[in-house]
């Protein structure tokens, strides 16, 4: 009786053994979460951050920043949750906001510096994004980086004299903050002209940027009305080197403004980045196309004939370094009263450099012999644009000399018309460096892509992704600007959801400088292993099926494996049933002795 007692208390022990050491295993009593079977999750879900080339300016050891955020998901609404900063001055920042599903929001950071450093660093945000049951959300973290912004630093006290900034860093510009041509503000006396005035710096970075017209009486200098107390206009922010600002003024031509083209100045300051309050003028035209002789208070509108363009157009819509275009365009007699004659043409680049020129064999000076009152005649010229061309909108000055045939007198005119350049973007992509031999179901596999920007433009917004079957991203990337020349490695994890050989594509996408989308495909191949394969139908089995009998039933089984044996591994089932065997053996034996002893007996 004591030896049966001892083989149940060891069957009961080996299997104590082996639901300890399962449970310490991590393969039951596993916490699960159980959400909507319609609720999706947020593997898709993308976030860039931009402060679109923005310089911020420090007060007091801490700046203020604007970020552009785009939620591009269709399903989340995300929540900033933190901000890492890396590199640069900025040592901690903190910000918070929610960017709904779809949109792009400006949200305002603070952050604070450190006593010196560099003015140029990465920001990684950190968003929430909410998902699975309403009342009981779990909550995923997606990061998106942001480092294209430059700090302002402000002088110290104790700081070394420095050198003293002759130069003055603002000028007036040819093209809007969108690379398009600003043409000059043209009209007729008492018309209302919108006035736009570009301006960019040259070098450094300016702040506290404020602008004001030289107001005259003489109707020369100033040929609007003058109707406001003050027309100061002021930029908030700050400006970085070849940055371009917009200030627009509503003004109105004057009923004595005299016909011609009008420079008008403004008055400029700003502090540079020593903090030192600089002044100077800028300057732009304004064309009176009607309005009273300069030598007499008599209406010219129709004694001066003008000529104008009417209208112009390039025979590409995009037009790249180093190649010929065809400028086709209709130049109009605006007067109703006098023909004109011998009219000469020349068109020149608006440029200290150059960078458009005549064809090879092509002239940029046309004549035309007569043009009649309120005719249009139609002209074309080949031009050449320079190989090294940056990518940018230039100006084309249009030049105009002329005589009215009835008095034989002597006109000019000008008018401008803008030619936007391109560089062909020339992105090198090495193929992708797979770092693993054998990448494994559901965990990360990580890859390297080289990128060499061969072309003389920046290459901006830089993303690599990856598409194909079961295949993801453990987290975004985003390259950010590849100037011209730069190289650029992006490291990625790829997570793969099925076994098999698994046919990838890494994707990036990246933009031009006039935020026109171009693409890079390379293809890669993933040897996918489930590490679980041939653990889940072990041989053998299925003949074990109800071993514990009923007493035991509920007792060996686990509700989280299939079949009769659910939950409760194999070598648990061999240490019971070696259990058993000695069990079974030891009573074998005593077995054998009763037999003996009653066939003793017999005899």
């Amino acid at each position: 009786m004591k030896r049966v007692i001892t083989i149940i208390l060891a069957m009961a022990m080996a299997l104590s053994i082996c639901s300890v050491a399962y449970a310490e295993n991590g393969e039951s009593n596993k916490p699960s979460v159980t959400y909507p079977a319609d609720a999706p999750t947020p593997d898709n879900c993308s976030i860039t951050a931009k402060a679109n080339g923005r310089a911020f300016q420090e007060n007091a050891g801490s700046v203020n920043m604007t970020i552009d955020i785009e939620n591009k998901s269709n399903d989340y609404d995300v929540i900033l949750a933190a901000i890492q900063p890396s590199g640069g001055c900025i040592i901690s920042a903190s910000g918070n906001d929610t960017i709904p599903k779809k949109s792009t929001k400006a949200v305002n950071i603070t952050a604070t510096l450190a006593s010196s450093g560099n003015t140029a660093g990465t920001l990684t945000l950190l968003f929430n994004v909410p998902y699975g049951d309403s009342n009981n959300p779990s909550y995923e973290l997606v990061k998106a980086s942001c480092s294209d912004f430059s700090i302002v630093r402000a002088p110290s006290a104790t700081e070394a004299p420095k050198k003293e900034d002759s130069e003055f860093r603002i000028r007036t510009s040819s093209v809007d903050s969108n690379g398009v041509c600003v043409l000059t503000p043209s009209g007729d006396y008492g018309d209302q002209l919108e006035v736009r005035l570009p301006l960019t710096c040259t070098n450094g970075y300016v702040y506290d940027l404020k602008v004001t017209p030289v107001l005259s009486n003489d109707i020369e200098k100033f040929p609007f009305d003058i109707d406001l107390v003050d027309y100061t206009l002021s930029y908030p922010g700050s400006i970085g080197r070849g940055q371009v600002v917009e200030f627009l003024y509503h003004l109105r031509l004057s009923k004595k403004a005299t016909v011609g083209v009008k420079q008008v100045d403004f008055n400029v300051t700003y502090r540079n980045d020593e903090g030192d309050l600089k002044s100077g003028t800028v300057s732009l035209f304004v064309n009176v196309r009607k309005g009273l002789s300069p030598t007499s208070d008599k209406d010219t509108t129709t004694s001066v004939p003008k000529l104008i363009i009417e209208s112009y157009k390039l025979s590409s819509d995009k037009i790249y370094a180093g190649e010929t275009f065809d400028l086709e365009f209709t130049i109009k007699n605006t007067s109703d009263s006098t023909n004109l004659q011998n009219v000469q043409i020349h068109i020149k680049d608006a440029g200290e450099t150059a960078t458009i020129v005549p064809a090879s064999g092509g002239s940029n000076t046309l004549y035309i012999s007569k043009i009649g009152k309120g005719q249009s005649s139609s002209q074309k010229v080949s031009l050449q644009t320079a190989p090294d061309a940056t990518a940018k909108a230039y100006t084309l000055n249009v030049d105009f000399s002329y005589e009215s045939a009835s008095t034989n007198a002597a006109h000019t005119a000008n008018e401008t018309i803008a030619v936007p350049i391109l560089q062909k973007i020339r992105l090198k992509c090495d193929e992708p460096t797979v770092y693993d031999d054998v990448s494994y179901l559901d965990s990360s596999t990580s890859m390297s892509i080289k990128m060499y920007n061969m072309g003389r433009s920046s290459i901006y917004n830089c993303i690599v992704d990856v598409e194909g079957n079961g295949l993801k991203l453990e987290e975004s990337y985003f390259g950010g600007t590849l100037s011209a020349g730069s190289t650029l490695a992006a490291d990625i994890s790829v997570i793969p959801s099925e076994a098999g050989d698994i046919q990838g594509t890494v994707v990036i996408s990246y933009e031009d400088v006039y935020g026109e989308p171009g693409e890079e495909r390379l293809p890669f191949t993933l040897h996918v292993e489930d590490p679980n394969a041939g653990m889940e139908n072990m041989e053998g089995m299925e003949g074990m099926e109800g071993m514990g009998g009923e007493g035991m039933e509920g007792g060996m089984t686990d509700p989280g494996m299939e079949g009769g044996s659910k939950g409760f591994p194999w070598w648990g089932w061999v240490i019971g049933a070696g259990a058993l065997g000695g069990g079974g053996f030891f009573g074998f034996k005593k077995l054998k002795k009763r037999r003996a002893r009653s066939l003793e007996d017999d005899v």
